[in-house]
């Protein structure tokens, strides 16, 4: 019996592209993935040996990575601090940057603003001992502190513009209130009592709680529409 040879069949252009598109966006994600875990893994140990004292390579071994991809992805150590405080959103948890700034529409006004920074003010606990480092980096470095401040000038401040935005619409703030100036009041006033009094000062969490609900009736009474 004769074997007919089986014709070669060609991939189709589209299934070569597919498969091309395929290896680039798992690399994408092996990639991101391994930044993630540089990224967590560099807030353990600059919380654990302070920021000079941390090498890469300790980094690297604790994020179970190769030291060559912090210089590759991150430009270094110091990238790697910068990523770090402005890419919360690549840890795998919801920005706390980001919640600050939205304001749940679904709450009144001084619900939300107490929720925002009860928030925020949890996180400065929770990684209290890498904000220690976190904040002598951007006292002492003048680019970090750059990257800092376009990072809350350029996004945070204005997130937090717009959500302000939707109570001023509701009602509930006066119509002529400025609120680049109010939410850059209350970036400040969150960092005030999340860390300097929270973390720094070691004040209580029942005297914290008690001075955000009280800011907060302030600010709500302060920017309430003129009855006149």
């Amino acid at each position: 019996m004769v074997r007919i040879p089986k014709k070669k069949v060609k991939k189709s252009k589209v299934a070569k592209a597919g498969s091309h598109s395929s290896n680039k966006g798992a690399k994408k994600r092996d990639r991101k993935a391994t930044e993630t875990a540089l990224m967590k893994a560099a807030i353990q140990v600059f919380a654990k040996k302070g920021y000079d004292a941390a090498t890469t390579k300790d980094i690297a071994k604790t994020a179970g990575a190769n030291e060559a991809l912090i210089m590759r992805y991150f430009g270094g150590k110091k990238g790697l601090l910068e990523a770090i405080l402005t890419r919360t959103d690549d840890l795998g948890e919801e920005s706390s940057i980001k919640r600050e700034a939205e304001l749940k529409s679904d709450l009144h006004l001084d619900e939300a603003l107490f929720e925002s920074i009860m928030e925020r003010c949890s996180d400065f606990k929770h990684y209290s001992d890498f904000m220690k480092v976190a904040v002598s980096r951007i006292i002492l470095d003048p680019d970090v502190s750059r990257i800092i401040q376009t990072k809350i000038y350029s996004k945070a401040i204005p997130e937090m513009t717009l959500e302000l935005e939707k109570f001023k619409k509701a009602g509930e703030i006066d119509s002529k209130a400025d609120l680049k100036s109010v939410a850059f009041g209350i970036s400040s006033l969150t960092f005030a009592l999340g860390f300097m009094a929270q973390v720094v000062y070691k004040f209580p969490d029942s005297e914290i709680r008690a001075t955000i609900k009280e800011m907060v009736r302030i600010l709500q009474k302060g920017l309430k529409p003129d009855s006149k």
